[in-house]
């Protein structure tokens, strides 16, 4: 009894001297010591924090959207920080408005370090197990903080990543923890040491889309080095998890006479870690910028656009409709984004006949027989321009294509200022602007006062 008091005690002293917790509604293992190796199998297999990505201001602030209509915008207008997050306006959060999409990737942060500090020694499973579970955790970390830095902090420079500020860097299963901010530098270093440890581990057959395995961990390594500009490493990492899962999903089968309809992110082969938006507003007007590279017989058009009187507020013009009407948007990992960042990586290569190939490729599957046309391109850049157009294609709707806009504004050639226009306000966002990197909440700051705050 006076152990149990003591160590009450210490928690108590510890967390009002020292520290401040960096998350709301941590779960707490409280009701069962976490002995048994399936006792880990079962944390991690939850899905209600794992199967948080990106959050809806990715979504709302690319150039896939354009909000244009008079019905939408009175309607944003109610919602201060899907507005705020519309027009590029800091901050997001008012004074006692939380930051869900932080709390729910911290959230999960908790799990995976819970598992990752534990799961090795546990009682009951076999070494194998044991490391296969390990090894999840260790990619989801690696994945839940590879989304942090790039919606917390700048985009990632070679130059200044040492010095650029990222995210607080938690390792250890504790809720009151001081938050000093990590470089960007130093979150990529633990990403790739996350999955450089995870990769030998790692199931190569792939159970299901929720759980990770060999191609998942493999087509991360592949974005983390394209955002880094690792183009060559990039493109092997990106060749590694093809070889393991590289089919894509025929969109005939679900447009064309068969009318089936389309996989959810569980049954979808293309999927290979799902994640989800914690949230999506609920009318995602398309630009016209958008509309006119997709084109109307693209099935990429007739299956994930709608007209706008199908949406909440109704809306003259098209709008996205997530996962074909079966299923939400996937942010996670998938065959056809590593698919797109090996053809990237050959065009900026040089081997733009072999990159215009998997575009090709690609596109077979993306309209009917009749409407495809092969494409052909006469230089590198042609090429590279080509593959940058198909990933604003394939991923539209998902707010990936604003973590294209922020790491392609480091190539002049390549960047773009946005505009839009909100009740006759003119907004813009400059490339390389503060405006590519999300505000924390004030609640956050508040309670983490070495926790500073990004520039408007």
């Amino acid at each position: 009894m006076n152990i149990v008091k003591i160590f009450l005690i210490a928690i108590l002293t510890f967390a009002l001297v020292s520290c401040r917790k960096y998350v709301e509604n941590v779960p707490v293992q409280g009701q069962r010591v976490l002995v048994y190796t399936q006792d880990y199998r079962l944390l991690i297999n939850g899905q209600t924090s794992a199967e948080i990505g990106s959050g809806n201001s990715a979504i709302l602030g690319c150039d896939d959207i354009d909000l244009k209509d008079p019905n939408i915008q009175d309607q944003i207008s109610t919602d201060n920080s899907n507005l705020a997050m519309y027009t590029w306006d800091k901050p997001f959060y008012l004074e006692k408005v939380d930051d869900f999409d932080w709390n729910g990737m911290y959230k999960a942060m908790y799990t995976y370090n819970t598992v990752i500090s534990g799961v090795l020694n546990s009682k009951g499973g076999s070494l194998a197990e044991r490391n296969e579970i390990y090894a999840e955790a260790l990619v989801q970390r690696a994945f839940t903080y590879f989304t942090l830095v790039n919606s917390y902090a700048k985009q990632y420079d070679a130059g200044t990543a040492g010095s650029d500020l990222g995210v607080p860097l938690l390792l250890e299963a504790k809720l009151f923890v001081p938050l000093p901010r990590a470089t960007v530098a130093q979150v990529y270093a633990q990403v790739l040491k996350d999955l450089e440890i995870a990769i030998p581990l790692i199931s190569v057959t792939k159970e299901n889309a929720v759980r990770p395995s060999r191609a998942a961990a493999y087509a991360l390594l592949a974005k983390v080095h394209l955002n880094m500009r690792n183009f060559e490493a990039a493109r092997q990492a990106a060749e590694q998890s093809l070889a393991l899962s590289g089919q894509l999903y025929d969109y005939n089968l679900s447009a064309g006479p068969l009318n089936a309809p389309f996989p959810t992110l569980l049954e979808n082969k293309q999927i290979l870690l799902r994640k989800i938006p914690r949230t999506t507003y609920s009318a995602l007007q398309l630009s016209d910028d958008l509309l006119n590279l997709l084109g109307t017989k693209d099935l990429r058009y007739v299956l994930f656009t709608r007209f706008g009187d199908q949406f909440y507020p109704s809306f003259n013009g098209r709008g996205f409709w997530a996962g074909g009407g079966s299923d939400p948007a996937c942010v996670g990992l998938t065959v056809n984004e590593t698919w797109l960042i090996r053809a990237e990586c050959l065009a900026r290569a040089g081997q733009r006949n072999e990159a215009i190939k998997m575009l090709n490729d690609l596109r077979k599957f993306r309209f009917t027989p009749d409407d495809y046309v092969a494409l052909t391109a006469t230089s590198d850049q042609q090429a590279l321009q080509m593959v940058i157009d198909e990933r604003r294609r394939e991923f539209f709707g998902t707010g990936l294509r604003w973590f294209d806009q922020k790491r392609l504004n480091k190539e002049p050639s390549l960047a773009k200022t946005v505009t839009r226009t909100f009740k006759n306000v003119t907004y813009t966002l400059a490339p390389n602007s503060n405006g590519y990197v999300f505000p924390f909440s004030s609640i956050i700051v508040n309670q983490n006062p070495e926790l500073i705050q990004n520039p408007k």
